[in-house]
């Protein structure tokens, strides 16, 4: 379990942690020297069988960025209140931020009352009910404590212990994930980072990532809450000794993430569902600027309010946050918002959409999904609305980024709900599926009665019909001709009996001129030598052949010469197997299909144009 302190300054948080651990949280010798809390600090403790990590932040206003940075994924926050001064400046922000941030529960820990009279005690008491009152912390014990008579000592640990018995466990499902709050070097081990975890799990020589660097590391010693550990998981503090490239172990600061998610990124794009909080004066017009907190990580940012209104006090909408340094953000992730000149925290987020984009934010079609998905209940909730909510289907990749799930999680789902199915790695309702496959049958329909002279499509074009903003219209096609609802003839795609219609004249000629090709279908004769052979104006000819490669019937990638639709298939194919699928050169390429070297150019060339294959330099990359 993990305990964060909160309250005022110098109302006792650091010496009632000392009381309770026997351990001295302020390290610094300026912490030391001035007795005031400056940066986190940590202490462990075993009451009975329950190991308690506790975390120690700073009261003075000052520093409310370090107490951002330990009140982000803890069990229990012990709220201390001074009896002698009562609820403060500091008490009331504090308290706002660990109900912002959805903290599991609350323990009111009311020191120094040996300094007061029993009437001061019951009268601050009643202040910190009142105060609690309509929050989430409503039910919250209030104990009455003395770090120096350690009065309260034996109730406070009954009262975690009694938490720590009924509290919700945090799931180690999903991808490990973890803020780093502390990174330093130890001499004879190299780096050490800490943190909470937030999700997952981890052991020894796990790989880990951040989202902001392109290097990995290994973990190569693991301390679970102060204890040396083979493996932590969800609600644990943990220190790691990472390996990895010296210069990455060395940027690796407070507020990074580390992550075994390999689909993970950050982003400087997210909409999230703000809440004002009910004591800010002050709405939250278009383009406010905010200090961002994320966990551990602090950055400046504007709010973007989709529909141009602002957001009153106490009230919350749909905006977009646009910040300064990338954000590592899942869904459901929650954030605090302070006013532009760091004096007040004014607001908090809740993660709707960590991978937003600014174009088209406002698009009404937008929105709305946005605000259904803020409906959500549970993460398979909002994936049941997120490709529920889109005809185009969502890529298996980005719900594992998104939700942070693994592919078995994925699969799980899956099963559970019938409705929606994997398609080459995309996510779609079967409904949205088999509507985009009547649709494409009808628009391929149409065009065929559009255009009686022809065969059929080739397949940019056909795809083309398919919005592209569609994320399986390849699937589509695939899947309608496996079905034999779409035929292909070559490289032309056509509804079963569709035939191009030519002039009698154009039908007679292409009889004559395949079996000429055919006798080297990869190397066919010019254009020249067809004409002499068939003794035909080539200028008659040419225009007759244009019409069949119009109709599908041949292919004219060079020129001057004309292929049948099957060989430039076979051609196309060998683009694929040459150099199994990897990189090849034209030499590789004339190689293994036998052709002169300039008719090879001339071809890879069309399938550039095609976009069959992409040339880099002296190589080409064949595209499936």
């Amino acid at each position: 379990m993990i305990v964060a302190t909160a309250g005022h300054v110098d109302h006792g948080k650091t010496s009632l942690v000392e009381m309770l651990t026997g351990i001295q949280t302020d390290q610094l010798q300026e912490e030391q020297d001035r007795g005031l809390t400056i940066d986190l600090g940590f202490a462990y403790s075993q009451i009975d069988d329950l190991s308690v990590g506790f975390v120690d932040v700073p009261g003075h206003i000052k520093f409310i960025n370090n107490m951002l940075a330990g009140v982000g994924a803890v069990d229990l926050a012990l709220l201390v209140v001074a009896a002698d001064d009562g609820m403060m400046p500091q008490t009331l922000e504090h308290l706002a931020i660990l109900e912002a941030l959805r903290v599991p529960a609350l323990l009111v820990a009311m020191t120094k009352v040996d300094r007061v009279e029993p009437a001061r005690c019951l009268e601050v008491e009643s202040a910190i009910v009142q105060q609690l009152r309509g929050t989430s912390f409503e039910q919250s014990q209030v104990i009455p404590c003395s770090n120096v008579s350690r009065i309260g000592e034996t109730e406070l640990i009954s009262a975690l212990k009694a938490y720590a018995q009924r509290m919700q466990h945090r799931s180690d499902a999903g991808h490990f994930r973890m803020a780093i709050d502390r990174s330093f070097s130890i001499k004879g081990a190299g780096t050490v980072v800490t943190g909470a975890i937030l999700t997952g799990k981890l052991g020894l020589s796990d790989t880990l990532s951040a989202p902001n660097q392109s290097q990995s590391f290994k973990v190569r010693g693991l301390h679970r809450q102060n204890v040396v550990s083979s493996s932590a998981s969800a609600g644990d503090r943990a220190a790691l000794n990472l390996t990895g490239q010296q210069a990455a172990l060395n940027e690796l600061a407070r507020g990074d993430w580390l992550t075994a998610n390999p689909r993970m990124t950050a982003q400087r794009h997210c909409d999230i569902v703000l809440q004002t909080l009910p004591a800010e004066n002050k709405s939250i017009r278009h383009w406010t600027s905010v200090h961002v907190h994320h966990a551990a990580q602090h950055t400046l940012g504007h709010l973007a309010t989709l529909d141009g209104s602002e957001i009153k006090p106490g009230a919350s909408g749909i905006v977009q946050l646009v910040t300064s340094a990338p954000l590592s953000l899942c869904y459901g992730d929650r954030l605090i918002f302070r006013d532009q000149g760091a004096t007040r925290t004014i607001a908090s987020g809740f993660v709707l959409n960590p991978l937003a984009q600014s174009r088209g934010r406002a698009k009404p079609e937008r929105v709305a999904l946005l605000a259904n998905l803020s409906e959500a209940t549970s993460d398979a909730d909002y994936l049941l609305r997120l490709v529920g909510g889109t005809s185009h289907g969502i890529a298996v990749e980005t719900v594992e980024r998104i939700l942070n799930w693994k592919p078995e999680r994925i699969t799980a789902f899956l099963k559970e709900h019938s409705s929606f199915g994997d398609v080459n790695g995309i996510l779609v309702s079967r409904e949205d599926f088999s509507d985009a496959k009547s649709k494409l049958v009808t628009a391929l329909e149409d065009w065929h009665q559009k255009n009686p002279t022809l065969q059929g499509m080739d397949h940019p074009k056909l795809l083309a019909l398919i919005p592209k903003a569609c994320l399986y219209r390849e699937a589509v096609i695939a899947q309608l001709k496996v079905e034999g609802v779409i035929l292909q003839s070559g490289s032309l795609l056509h509804r079963p009996g569709a035939q191009a219609t030519l002039p009698e004249q154009t039908r007679r000629l292409l009889e004559q001129v395949i079996p000429l090709i055919s006798e080297n279908p990869k190397q066919p004769p010019v254009l020249h030598d067809l004409a002499a052979k068939l003794n035909v104006d080539p200028k008659q000819l040419n225009q007759h052949l244009q019409a069949c490669a119009k109709a599908g019937l041949l292919v004219h990638p060079v020129k001057n010469r004309f292929f049948e639709p099957k060989t430039i298939a076979d051609l196309i194919a060998l683009t694929q197997s040459v150099a199994s699928g990897s990189p090849f050169t034209v030499q590789q390429y004339r190689d293994a299909s036998g052709m002169g070297r300039n008719l090879c150019i001339e071809l890879l060339e069309y399938f550039d144009q095609k976009g069959l294959t992409r040339r880099d330099g002296n190589l080409r990359h064949p595209r499936r």
